[in-house]
């Protein structure tokens, strides 16, 4: 092969590379289906020495090089317009990568040894209103909310459901424990379970079950108070783990990246009005030609096929 038919099967070549990374782009099937069929084409005077390439070189200028000039100004404009995504894309992954790069502690481990924590508590306290003495620290509990309210607990309920009303207490340093709560406590041997908190405003509530049983009760913990929760009212309420509120924005994130990678992929595969019919006659063309006899004439047909392609470079 003489030095010319070497540099018309090398640019054949780039040729078919630019076609299939257009088709990767657009992901349109007959921009797939016409570069195999160029691929198809360009094998042939690549397998069979004895063909004259110039007749695939005048294959390109007339087929494949207009083709590849028209996908290529669809897809400048394209990524023209995807620019605005492609820029809210990387905005919402770096905040992502901030949020993960923050160590948090488990809230979950110390979630179920905080429920631990609490029984012993109220143990401690039923001992000393029946022995008459003032000695348990609330602080051991107090921790829990201090540490994780601002990033865990749920900032969404409605307070007149979670403030309860006045009923019988016992008074315990400065706090007020309903009577009735205490009675149930005890018979379950003090056992509960912590099961999510509230944040709203400056006012925080922790919500608890008794073990065993179906009865919760609210640790008013502003209001300094513990009282049952009514099971009707419990139902308006969300009562679901709590979730970190970065946990949360990374989540909320994640799936905003995904609509727009779904609406890049979308606004890809949609080709301007006429382009579609222009390259189903292409497609035609390259399937009904005889390629080892007509496909290389310039005859009529490829003439009209120019002019359509070139149409649309114009627009």
């Amino acid at each position: 092969m003489d030095d010319e038919a070497v540099n018309i099967m090398s640019q054949s070549k780039r040729r078919l590379t630019k076609l299939k990374l257009l088709s990767n782009f657009f992901e349109n099937v007959d921009i797939i289906s016409i570069f195999i069929k160029t691929d198809i084409i360009h094998k042939l005077f690549e397998e069979n020495k004895t063909l004259d390439c110039h007749k695939l070189e005048l294959f390109h200028l007339q087929y494949t090089d207009s083709l590849i000039e028209l996908l290529n100004k669809i897809k400048k404009k394209k990524e023209n317009d995807l620019l605005a995504v492609i820029n809210e894309i990387n905005i919402n992954n770096q905040y992502i990568s901030a949020f993960e790069e923050k160590k948090v502690e488990s809230f979950e481990t110390d979630r179920k040894l905080y429920s631990g924590i609490f029984s012993e508590h109220l143990k401690s306290i039923y001992k000393d209103l029946t022995e008459d003495k003032s000695d348990v620290n609330w602080n051991d509990v107090l921790y829990f909310q201090k540490k994780y309210a601002m990033e865990f607990y749920r900032a969404d309920s409605h307070e007149d459901i979670l403030k309860g009303g006045a009923v019988p207490s016992y008074e315990y340093q400065d706090y007020q424990i309903e009577r009735k709560l205490l009675g149930k406590l005890n018979i379950q041997n003090f056992k509960v379970r912590f099961v999510c908190g509230y944040r709203l405003e400056r006012d925080e509530y922790e919500l608890f079950k008794i073990f065993q049983t179906h009865e919760y009760f609210i640790f008013d913990i502003e209001g300094r108070r513990m009282y049952l929760m009514d099971n009707e009212l419990l139902l308006q309420l969300d009562i679901s783990e709590n979730e970190s509120n970065q946990l949360s924005i990374i989540n909320q994130l994640n799936r905003r990246n995904e609509e727009l990678e779904e609406s890049i992929h979308e606004k890809k595969r949609t080709l301007p009005d006429g382009v579609g019919s222009v390259l189903k006659d292409y497609l035609h063309n390259l399937e009904s030609m005889d390629i080892m006899s007509t496909i290389f004439d310039v005859n009529e047909e490829t003439n009209i096929l120019r002019a359509m392609l070139n149409l649309n470079l114009n627009n």
